[in-house]
């Protein structure tokens, strides 16, 4: 009876689909040695937050959650600033780049230690003070249709990462307008601002404005600049978080 027990589940297993083969230990951990502290530069601004930008192995960006995202938390990285890889983590269909420590605040390693106050039931962090790491990075969650490939190599990573991040080492040597996108580069030369912009890019086109004038609609940040003109003309720039959606010229 045993014996046929086993001859039964030999046939399932033989029977059964091969499941999909995951990312090898060997081709993680020379993930790990070649990019994690790697640097690059920027292709497009980034999040703060959990969720960052989400990149699909085909190289396209999930731009509505993006949009969310900044509107929700606000802009951490620029286009064309360096940022560093902090940190990796691998999944099963996914692996998750965390730049520049990420985009949310983290508490500092005493803050989690506890220690036992008169009977031992009660307990307080051994920091006192806040030490909360204010954060400065963001996140791309790189998404595969199926599994990571089991022999996935670091050059193919940077690769499939080439949207959203340059690992090009030539590119750091670029700075200002070289660094940005085409379709900016061309405005800021002719000092013009355009949507889509960051505050440092509509310095770089129209240099500082003469008035900033802030304030909140709808829980969302929103800035004014007012740059004055000839006559009592003015070219007002606004921002909502960070990034510009409407000019106007009045």
């Amino acid at each position: 009876m045993l014996y046929r027990s086993f001859l039964v589940i030999l046939v399932c297993l033989s029977l059964s689909p091969a499941l999909p083969a995951q990312l090898s230990r060997d081709a993680k951990f020379e993930i790990l040695r070649t990019v994690i502290a790697d640097q690059a530069a920027a292709r497009i601004a980034m999040p703060f937050g959990t969720d960052g930008i989400e990149l699909s192995e085909s190289g396209e960006i999930n731009k509505e959650k993006l949009d969310k995202e900044m509107k929700k938390n606000g802009q951490s990285v620029e286009v064309g600033k360096v940022v560093t890889v902090t940190d990796l983590d691998f999944g099963d269909d996914k692996i998750e780049i965390e730049l520049d420590g990420g985009g949310k605040n983290k508490k500092s390693f005493t803050d989690r230690i506890q220690i036992g106050v008169g009977s031992g039931t009660q307990t307080v962090p051994v920091g006192r003070e806040d030490k909360t790491k204010k954060a400065k990075g963001s996140k791309v969650v790189l998404r595969f249709a199926k599994k990571v490939p089991p022999d996935l190599k670091p050059e193919a990573l940077k690769e499939m990462l080439a949207p959203v991040l340059d690992f090009n080492k030539r590119s750091f040597l670029k700075t200002g307008i070289d660094a940005l996108p085409p379709e900016f580069q061309e405005a800021v030369k002719a000092k013009e601002a355009r949507i889509g912009m960051d505050r440092t890019t509509v310095i770089m086109a129209l240099g500082r404005p003469d008035k900033k004038v802030r304030e909140k609609k709808d829980g969302i940040d929103v800035e004014d600049w007012i740059y004055f003109q000839r006559g009592l003309r003015a070219k007002f720039v606004t921002f909502e978080n960070n990034v510009v959606i409407r000019i106007a010229e009045y």
